[in-house]
């Protein structure tokens, strides 16, 4: 019978959109359940954090002087801040700039306690640096979650070198092969991978849904996500600038609000400028469900997530989204407010649409729920329990 979890990640919190607070709400509504359930987050020194956090009105000017200062925190962000079946807990880790990730510094198998059920989010992430980790002796099951393509980063960030792209993606492979007792992929970004299952396992802060349908009539575009070029800002001032420079109405204007800090600022305004797009930055979104409320256009030409946090936020929000068709989106597809698109005609055709159309209700909406993904997750851990006895007998 399941009754203790850990959920290892490589999310550095405060950040409360995107992907980073996935594994926070996983675990918080896993222990919901009654499970005992423990969450371990890296440890950024206070120095890093900034970089990470920016000032965003959390902590001392940005910067957690603890571990359990952050952890304190951290509880703020959840629906019920008193959850006593949830543990946090931390393992010192680093952020390094070239890369764009944190890394553990330590061996991380040793600090876990045991338990029947081990989650690695990001298992290829968590394990770059240690490929020899063994997690065998403290849990009865492991099981990844793959959340980031990292072949698309590793793509745009050496566009002339393919071959390193290729060299990751098979040493990804690799460790989650060998991590791993199974895999849970958000979408068919690893074709072939073994022991892999497409399954949507994660929801959506609630707070969006007491945000749903209240955008107003303005043509309000805006884009929430880290600035990095990585995230699409290419595609998408080059998509703006076309719909501008094709438009019958000279005076369109294509303006969005851009939600997010990064390393890219400087360099995204610049093209931005130099494409006539308007980028407005708002800073990193301290509630982001607030926040995002009153805009009716999510637009979203990122192709680096599994699946993106932020597109399910909006659809939750009953929001226009503008998507590249792309296997990272299939799962938006059925949405009636999902607009794809695999042209820049297409693009001005779903912007059109949004422009002068109003979202509709979506039974599809509930799917997104966190209750809903915690009902698909414990469904797939009993569904594998057979093939974990076998397993262990061999």
């Amino acid at each position: 019978m399941l009754k203790t979890i850990n959920i290892l990640s490589t999310a550095a919190l405060p950040w409360r959109t995107g992907t980073a607070i996935l594994a926070l709400l996983r675990a918080y509504y896993l222990a919901q359940r009654g499970l005992d359930v423990c969450l371990y987050l890296p440890w950024i020194p206070p120095k890093q954090q900034l970089r990470l956090f920016g000032d965003a009105g959390c902590g001392d000017n940005g910067r957690f002087p603890t571990p359990s200062a952050q952890a304190s925190y951290i509880r703020t962000q959840l629906p019920q801040p008193a959850c006593p079946c949830l543990r946090i807990e931390f393992y010192p880790a680093r952020y390094w700039d070239a890369l764009g990730s944190i890394l553990p510094t330590v061996g991380l198998p040793k600090r876990l306690r045991p338990s029947d059920w081990l989650i690695l989010e990001e298992p290829e992430h968590l394990n770059w640096t240690q490929p020899w980790s063994r997690y065998r002796e403290r849990a009865a099951r492991i099981t990844g979650i793959v959340l980031t393509n990292y072949r698309y980063y590793c793509e745009q960030a050496l566009p002339r070198l393919p071959r390193v792209a290729d060299w990751l993606e098979r040493y990804n492979r690799w460790l989650i092969e060998h991590r791993c007792d199974d895999v849970i992929l958000l979408a068919d970004i690893l074709p072939d991978l073994a022991k892999a299952q497409r399954l949507l396992i994660s929801g959506i802060h609630p707070a969006f849904f007491d945000h749903a349908g209240l955008a107003d009539n303005r043509q309000n575009l805006y884009f929430m996500g880290k600035l990095i070029w990585e995230k699409g800002f290419r595609e998408l001032i080059d998509l703006l600038a076309d719909g501008v420079n094709h438009s019958a109405d000279q005076s369109a204007d294509r303006s969005i609000d851009v939600f997010g800090i990064g390393r890219d600022r400087a360099a995204i305004a610049d093209y931005a400028r130099a494409r006539g797009v308007q980028l407005n930055f708002r800073g990193l979104s301290t509630a982001p469900a607030a926040d995002i409320a009153r805009y009716r256009i999510f637009i979203n030409a990122s192709k680096s997530e599994m699946l993106c946090t932020t597109t399910a936020e909006a659809l939750g929000q009953r929001k226009f989204v503008i998507l590249p068709r792309d296997p990272s989106n299939e799962l938006f597809y059925p949405f009636q407010n999902a607009l794809c698109y695999s042209s820049p005609e297409e693009f001005q055709a779903c912007l059109r649409h949004a422009l002068s159309h109003q979202p509709v209700a979506n039974p599809l909406e509930a799917s997104l729920s966190w209750d809903a993904a915690v009902d698909r997750l414990l469904d797939y851990y009993e569904r594998g329990l057979g093939r974990n006895d076998e397993r262990d007998q061999m």
